[in-house]
């Protein structure tokens, strides 16, 4: 997966929608792959939002 760097400066709202823009069809990758497993959509997104939250808390990342 790559995603090439921002072009706006930190603080700009374009860089938010930016970062959403680009991460958003990973996103519907993984719902996608998961529900095509037999995992409800519902229970997919409280995973991602759960694992966000972890991820927010302290949750170190690791690739």
């Amino acid at each position: 997966m790559q995603i090439p760097p921002p072009t706006h400066e930190p603080g700009d709202m374009q860089r938010a929608m930016e970062c959403e823009e680009l991460v958003r069809p990973f996103v519907k990758s993984i719902v996608a792959t998961a529900i095509a497993s037999g995992w409800a959509c519902d229970e997919v997104l409280i995973a991602f939002e759960e694992a966000v939250k972890d991820i927010r808390t302290g949750e170190p990342i690791t690739q």
